[in-house]
């Protein structure tokens, strides 16, 4: 038995985010195999009462009550985080991204073994300030050189990364993907005003670096017959950008479904003609993953994170170009419209192997010297 404690995460289930999406499949495998124990420390404010009674066997939750605030919520949720797992005997105690990772020296005192697992590079993103890109900045320093193990999840983010740090133990442990059944239901998708296969949907929150603003240009340019697009997300903090988003795709028709989980996800995804992912950012694009795992056709921007997937030549369009994408999209409109990505998604991206993966490192930590 391994006794865990997760930090950096605002929890789950249902809530939004890649990572959040991440932590809540590996960490209800995780618990169970090898009858691991494993507290998750979750930020209250994102906990609805509907998910607050919600329980998964061997995962405990801690719910901490922090200010939902994009520029201090992740530390003080760390810092109490990591005060508290100080004194709770850990075997593994397993960070998730840069900013909660701040805190890893001090619990390096309790003896528990420190795995991080980077998921993107964070000080990157528009929204933050000055101060906050050099407080994430440093966070990446002290995670990648004071954890006793990194899982990077992708080989973009572990190459760029390793040309900047000498770091001993690490290993590649990508997102994956769950094959759902598509949703037999319309009711959703027609409460949205919405027909099957006569609809384009993007998928993520508002940010800057998701690049729904030239996705909407590119849409409206094309002047698509029968056609309407959806973006599926919201923001966790409203922004100028955020509310800017909001206030121009109302503007073009574009239907906004607002954050979605469930059957209404399902639907929005079973019933879709195509997908596009015009991100100028991605660790590793969970979102994009989904979308093939129904079969849907897709388009995506040809960033790193996204190339790494090694999709067809003409399933990529140049980031950022919104000419470029329109008259892709107006190509794949013309296509077949289905693909079968299930043997390539079961081969490459299973939760249940990424579970396992996980599993052997944390064993290995806690019984041997040798990882």
């Amino acid at each position: 038995m391994i006794k865990t404690g997760v930090i950096g995460t605002r929890g789950f289930p249902e809530i939004q985010g890649g990572l959040e999406t991440h932590c809540m499949e590996l960490y209800t495998r995780l618990a169970r195999l090898d009858d691991n124990l494993i507290t998750v420390y979750r930020r209250k404010p994102y906990i609805s009462a509907k998910n607050r009674d919600i329980t998964y066997p061997n995962i405990r939750f801690l719910d901490l009550n922090v200010p939902k605030s994009k520029n201090f919520e992740t530390f003080f949720h760390s810092l109490l985080a990591t005060v508290h797992a100080l004194f709770q005997k850990y075997d593994i105690v397993h960070f998730h991204n840069t900013g909660p990772g701040f805190f890893i020296p001090l619990l390096k005192f309790s003896g528990a073994k420190i795995v991080f697992t980077y998921h993107n590079i964070s000080y990157t993103q528009k929204k933050w300030g000055s101060f906050a890109r050099h407080y994430l900045e440093l966070s990446e320093r002290i995670c990648l050189k004071n954890a006793d193990y990194v899982i990077f999840i992708s080989e973009v983010l572990k190459s760029e990364m390793t040309k900047k740090y000498s770091i001993a133990k690490w290993k590649i442990i990508s997102n994956g993907v769950n094959m759902n059944p598509r949703s037999e239901n319309t009711d959703y998708i027609e409460s949205l005003g919405l027909e099957k296969n006569k609809y384009i949907i993007g998928v993520g929150r508002f940010l800057e670096e998701k690049g729904f603003d030239y996705l909407i240009r590119a849409f409206v340019k094309a002047e698509l017959q029968g056609y309407k697009l959806v973006i599926v997300g919201d923001t966790d903090y409203p922004t100028d950008y955020s509310n800017r988003l909001r206030a121009f795709a109302r503007d073009k028709g574009i239907v906004l479904t607002g954050f979605i989980k469930g059957d209404n996800l399902r639907q929005v995804y079973s019933f879709a003609r195509l997908f596009v992912i015009p991100s100028f950012s991605e660790g590793h694009p969970i979102a994009l993953l989904e979308a093939m795992s129904y079969n849907i056709e897709v388009l995506a921007s040809d960033i790193p994170a996204n190339l790494q997937i090694k999709l067809e030549k003409d399933d990529y369009f140049r980031v950022g170009d919104e000419d470029d994408l329109k008259d892709k999209i107006v190509a794949k409109l013309s296509g077949k419209g289905r693909k079968d990505y299930i043997g390539f998604l079961t081969e490459r991206y299973s939760w249940d192997k990424i579970a396992e993966e996980t599993n052997n490192i944390y064993n290995k930590l806690k019984f041997s010297n040798e990882t």
